[in-house]
This record gives structure tokens, sequence and C-alpha cells, in this order.
């Protein structure tokens, strides 16, 4: 049976801890990545969040998925929309390089 498990809701206030099994300091540097990012988006829906700061936050996100591929599934599972978009997005990138490399060729 499918699990049903969710992270708190992430309105930008306060911080959440996340927890995706990571070690402590990079747990902390990541969840201080995705409540900067879920501050951002939802503090100033007034026009700030651009793709300028979708495509900084998900490039960050990207290096800790490379470095822990099994952290995507995880992110995505989180329930949390704002994260679940910068997961998206940082896919994307880390796909992008390997897409423009095989057209080099």
């Amino acid at each position: 049976m499918p699990s049903k498990w969710r992270h708190a809701k992430n309105y930008g206030h306060p911080d959440v801890a996340y927890d995706f099994g990571l070690p402590p300091p990079e747990r902390a540097r990541l969840s201080a990545l995705l409540n900067e990012a879920c501050h951002v988006f939802h503090h100033h829906a007034d026009g700030n969040w651009k793709t300028f700061y979708k495509d900084k936050y998900a490039s960050l996100l990207a290096a800790q998925i490379e470095a822990h591929p099994g952290l995507t599934h995880r992110l995505l599972r989180s329930g949390e929309r704002v994260i679940q978009m910068l997961t998206y997005r940082a896919l994307e990138l880390l796909e992008r390089p390997r897409t423009e490399d095989a057209q080099d060729v």
C-alpha cells in the first residue's frame, strides 16, 4: 500500500527542518535552500518569483540531487508544491547538458 507521508506545508515562515535522509550538515543546507525558495515563492508573489529565481534554486537543488540520486523520489513525495516544482526543474537542468552533448556528436 502506498505511503501517505507528507512534509509539513511550508509557507515561508517559520522555517521547516527537512529530513530527507541526508547527513546533518547537508540536511541543514538543503533545509535552508528549500525554506528560502518557499519564502520567495509565497511572500513575493507580486512578481518576484521569476524564471531566474526558479532556475537559481533549481540549480542548487540539482547539485544535491547529483550527489544523492535517491533524494529525487523523496523530494517529489514531499507534498510541497514549491519543492516538487523545483525538483522537476532541477531534473530538467540535469538533463540539459546530456541532451546538448548528444546533439554535438
